[in-house]
């Protein structure tokens, strides 16, 4: 949120160094809005989100033991998404459930799910029992 703010903030700030002019003053209100249009545009590469299915890949080439679970590869489980957002800390996240295979029969068990910050800033761990969120290192 604290982005998008500055972001706004840069974009009026533009405007008004934009519009301005007139007499010696514009060489150097030239350069701000240049300064200022440089800095709007800094400020939007930092918003770059990834799309649902590029989060979901992201989080497919993730080791299993980062997400305390077995296995080599999460090629060994399936990895399901919903297609809600959630907000963690004002940021869109989307909810990934991972469901171990059995190799006896033909269903699933419910490994984890995770919240991916689609920004790729930060992964948490759902508990549902308890309705709590625990934020992993990766």
């Amino acid at each position: 949120m604290r982005h998008a703010a500055a972001l706004f903030a840069g974009a009026l700030l533009l405007l008004a160094l934009s519009g301005c002019g007139g007499g010696e003053a514009t060489s150097s209100m030239g350069t701000l809005a240049e300064s200022a249009q440089s800095q709007l545009e800094s400020a939007a590469s930092e918003l770059e989100v990834m799309t649902v299915e590029e989060a979901v890949d992201y989080f497919k080439t993730l080791s299993p033991q980062v997400l305390g679970l077995e296995g080599k590869s999460l090629g060994e489980y399936d990895v399901l998404h919903s297609q809600a957002m959630v907000p963690v800390d004002n940021v869109p996240c989307v909810e990934i459930s991972v469901y171990g295979k059995s190799e006896t029969t033909d269903t699933h068990t419910l490994a984890g799910s995770y919240l991916l910050a689609r920004d790729g800033t930060a992964l948490y761990k759902l508990d549902e029992a308890t309705d709590s969120i625990t934020r992993l290192e990766f």
